[in-house]
């Protein structure tokens, strides 16, 4: 029993991360990168969206789907979590700009 802990012990956990990353990659990669890129945005609307959702007690996620050719932003508030989802031609200033707008009621 005790040879049998040290061994799940010894095999679980951190044990060859570089691989498992770089198997991840490849076949994340393997369908082709797409042209969505938060670079795009102007760093003052990424900027106000993270400050006005952090004011309200939540947390704000930027990503992208699968084969990286549309944009998710993630909001979780109050145990809630909604996804919203953007082409990768989005204005995404213009997208940004309405998403602080909602949670900036009072000015």
């Amino acid at each position: 029993m005790e040879a049998r802990k040290s061994m799940a012990k010894h095999s679980r956990g951190s044990v060859n991360n570089g691989r498992r990353l770089a198997n991840l990659l490849q076949r994340v990669s393997a369908g082709g990168i797409g042209k969505a890129d938060w670079g795009n945005a102007r760093p003052e609307w990424l900027q106000a969206v993270i400050c006005i959702i952090a004011k309200t007690g939540g947390l704000v996620s930027f990503g992208y789907s699968r084969d990286q050719n549309a944009y998710n932003l993630t909001i979780l508030l109050d145990g809630d979590r909604e996804t919203l989802w953007f082409n990768g031609d989005a204005d995404l200033d213009e997208e940004l700009r309405k998403v602080y707008e909602a949670f900036n009621q009072d000015g």
